[in-house]
């Protein structure tokens, strides 16, 4: 559940959003090959991890930042090569990439996953592009650890990241972005191949996952908060692909929080989709419903789990895209990492 109460969020075509998209988040997107699976450690492999960033080759990452009223979050995995180069599959949104109302009925789709077998029967949504069977978008850099010790990674001539490295945690790196005009961004990285994944059973059976949340209304600044998850406040659905929060039984569905979550590494790698709204929206956009509402769609996030180098789940980084108008206190985005505790340090 998040750590703050949040506003409700707020028909550019398909093609142009993607556009708009690949412009803003690196300039012109350059195709690239599919990465090839990190493979069991030998000494030979074992030199050249040495060599990449913090001596790892695959990270997750979250990012958000932009002007105000235009504010895009990027969620990714990025893959380091001793040659310099780096290959990330993205998938990003920006607020500013809808226009009139009822964007929700095009931006937060099915996730292609529902929780049947939990408490109620609901869909869950997603941010466009994410849905089950839709890869991230390749995009290929360069990459640089200077003498300060910082992560640089070039996109294009106009377009560099800046990330601090923590190697203090065993097993895996933690990442924060530095600079920019207000941007804000967390990773975590290992030697766990980027197609590695647990399921559903696995992340419930863990401890209490929390972290740093940079959150963006419309016409708002951007707010700076926690987020957490704990399993006891869910249930697993009977497919072992699904959970839904608990906290929908009271008499007085105002009080509700409709909250569900899906995993499915067999299809979807390390993909995680999150699906919540308070029951006030709920019953205010849907009155009697049982399912988050899908007039306005709850919020909708696209998570990535983190694993350290023996494949081991240790948390996930995430974005907010809930895209329903271009309003004061709507069109809500944001990024967001949340750990285990004892991966907490790497990351704060």
């Amino acid at each position: 559940m998040r750590a703050t109460t949040r506003p409700r969020s707020g028909r550019v075509a398909a093609g142009l959003l993607a556009v708009a998209l690949a412009l803003a988040v690196h300039g012109v997107a350059t195709p690239a090959r599919a990465a090839t699976p990190t493979r069991a450690a030998t000494p030979a492999r074992a030199a050249a991890s040495a060599q990449l960033p913090g001596g790892r080759s695959t990270y997750v990452v979250s990012l958000l930042g932009g002007p105000m009223n235009a504010m895009s979050v990027r969620l990714a995995i990025y893959q380091f090569r001793t040659d310099g180069t780096v290959l990330e599959r993205y998938w990003a949104w920006r607020q500013n990439s809808i226009s009139g109302d009822h964007n929700n009925l095009w931006t937060k789709v099915p996730s292609g996953y529902t929780t049947a077998g939990c408490l109620h029967a609901c869909p869950i949504r997603t941010p466009v592009g994410f849905q089950s069977g839709k890869a991230g978008t390749p995009y290929m850099g360069r990459w640089s650890v200077g003498p300060d010790g910082l992560l640089s990674i070039s996109w294009t001539p106009r377009s560099t990241e800046r990330w601090s490295l923590d190697t203090s945690v065993p097993g895996v790196v933690g990442a924060r972005l530095q600079g920019g005009t207000g941007a804000r961004g967390w990773g975590l990285g290992s030697n766990a191949s980027p197609d590695a994944a647990v399921g559903l059973d696995t992340i419930y059976a863990s401890q209490r996952l929390y972290g740093p949340l940079a959150q963006n209304a419309y016409g708002k600044a951007t707010q700076d908060l926690f987020n957490g998850w704990h399993a006891p406040d869910y249930q697993r659905c009977a497919s072992g692909l699904c959970m839904s929060g608990v906290g929908v039984t009271a008499p007085d569905k105002r009080s509700w929080f409709s909250s569900y979550l899906a995993a499915n590494p067999a299809v979807d790698g390390r993909k995680v989709y999150w699906n919540n709204q308070t029951g006030v929206v709920q019953q205010m956009e849907a009155p009697g419903s049982e399912c988050i509402s899908a007039n306005g769609g709850g919020h909708t996030d696209a998570l990535l789990q983190a694993l350290d180098d023996s494949g081991q789940f240790v948390g996930w980084v995430g974005v907010e895209a809930s895209l329903n108008k271009r309003r004061p206190g709507q069109a809500v985005v944001g990024a967001f990492a949340m750990v285990l505790p004892s991966v907490s340090s790497a990351i704060s």
